[in-house]
């Protein structure tokens, strides 16, 4: 059940859009001015590449920061 975030081209108020499949076809109105002039954006994620099981600290040889 994805969630889709929308600008509108007429107010330029920034929206989110739930769907309940991804096939699914909605008529998008901005909840601000009523326009059906929007625009699906590009969503940002956010997350953690690399090796998570380094030291980053530098005060001990452990791979984690564990306080048990």
């Amino acid at each position: 059940m994805p969630i889709y975030e929308y600008r509108c081209k007429k107010c330029k108020e920034t929206f989110e859009v739930f769907h309940r499949s991804i096939s699914e076809k909605l008529e998008i109105i901005c909840p601000m001015c009523g326009s059906k002039r929007t625009g699906k954006l590009m969503s940002r994620f956010g997350g953690k590449f690399g090796n998570t099981s380094s030291s980053s600290c530098s005060s001990c040889s452990a791979t984690s920061c564990s306080t048990t």
